[in-house]
Formats: structure tokens, C-alpha cells, sequence
């Protein structure tokens, strides 16, 4: 009997994504979570400028946040393909 965690993971049109299955994505989860807080504090500085309309400090503000989190998810997607070939053998 096979569990859901054994189940591949299908793209929307039906393909298998064999690097991307249940033990894969249980692993680069630990990942989620620095971006979540990255994304909530760029959604938060977007909306409520604290340090008011100074278009510098808005786009350095910005970098600071967005840089690491598109770092952070390729790095979560390298990882993602690393394992998966690691847990294939090859």
C-alpha cells in the first residue's frame, strides 16, 4: 500500500515532476518559512512606508528583502533538484 507521501507530484497538465515529490518538498519545507517572513515584511513596507515617500530608502528597503527571498527560493529549488537526484541514485 502506498502512502501519499510516495505519490509524484503531477504538473497541471498531468506530467510527472520526478524531482518534485512528497519526501523533496518535505525537505526544502524548512525554507518556507524565512521566505514567508521575508514576503510579509515586503508586503508590509510596501503598504505602510514608515520612513515616508524617500524613493532611496524605499528601493534599498526593498533590495534588503527582496534580493534574499529570490535568492532564498532558487537556492530552495537548486536543493530541491540536488535531493531529488541524490534520493534517485544518480
Amino acid at each position: 500500500m502506498s502512502s501519499m507521501a510516495d505519490e509524484p507530484v503531477r504538473a497541471d497538465s498531468g506530467e510527472q515532476r520526478d524531482w518534485a515529490n512528497m519526501d523533496t518538498l518535505l525537505d526544502v519545507t524548512v525554507n518556507l518559512i524565512p521566505m514567508g517572513i521575508l514576503l510579509f515584511f515586503i508586503v508590509l513596507t510596501t503598504l505602510f512606508r514608515p520612513w515616508g515617500l524617500d524613493s532611496s530608502t524605499f528601493v534599498l528597503m526593498h533590495f534588503l528583502t527582496v534580493f534574499p527571498f529570490v535568492l532564498l527560493a532558487l537556492l530552495t529549488y537548486v536543493s530541491a533538484r540536488a535531493i531529488a537526484t541524490a534520493e534517485q541514485g544518480g
